[in-house]
């Protein structure tokens, strides 16, 4: 089972790492300071350089980072402008979400046998529990999810921005739904 807390406590910058020249997260993510959608550059990223404005960018940029830059277990081959692949764990009060956002100019850099079947591991090691999926992988290729769960993929198509994936275990299996935020 994974500790939330202790997983929160432990999300500070791995020795060593820097964002570098990657700049994927400048892409990938909306960015509502700047403005900016997913899928499209920053107007302040300078692609495979950096940011423009990196001293004064905005608080949201300063707070975010990737998974690899937080996850020791995460290698070299996970660093984003090489996988083309952005790890990041959102926890809900009874399910981390381990997301993988992966940029649609390469829309199956998540099927990479390396990276693929870590997702897989990560999926396989958390069974259901009590009507509850305490670890759920979700793959974002643009509005498009694709579940990974530990017996298969469901592919949930596109995910309009009213609705939410809700993942849940009925007698041993596991069901995954779109449902309309509240």
């Amino acid at each position: 089972m994974i500790d939330l807390s202790k997983l929160a406590a432990e999300t500070s910058v791995v020795p060593g790492r820097s964002c570098g020249t990657c700049t994927m997260c400048c892409k990938l993510f909306d960015i509502p300071d700047v403005p900016t959608t997913a899928g499209n550059w920053c107007r302040h990223c300078a692609p495979g350089k950096g940011c423009r404005i990196y001293d004064a960018r905005p608080e949201t940029c300063r707070k975010f980072f990737c998974g690899w830059m937080v996850s020791p277990g995460l290698g070299p081959e996970w660093k984003p402008d090489r996988c083309k692949v952005i790890m990041q764990l959102l926890a809900t009060e009874s399910t981390l979400w381990v997301n993988a956002y992966v940029d649609e100019k390469y829309p199956t850099a998540w099927q990479r046998p390396d990276i693929y079947q870590r997702l897989k591991q990560i999926a396989a090691a958390n069974p259901a529990v009590d009507k509850t999926v305490k670890v759920v992988v979700a793959v974002h290729v643009g509005r498009r999810r694709i579940v990974m769960l530990p017996d298969r993929e469901v592919d949930a198509g596109i995910v309009a921005a009213d609705e939410e994936l809700t993942v849940t275990a009925r007698s041993g299996r596991i069901d995954v739904q779109k449902v309309k935020r509240a």
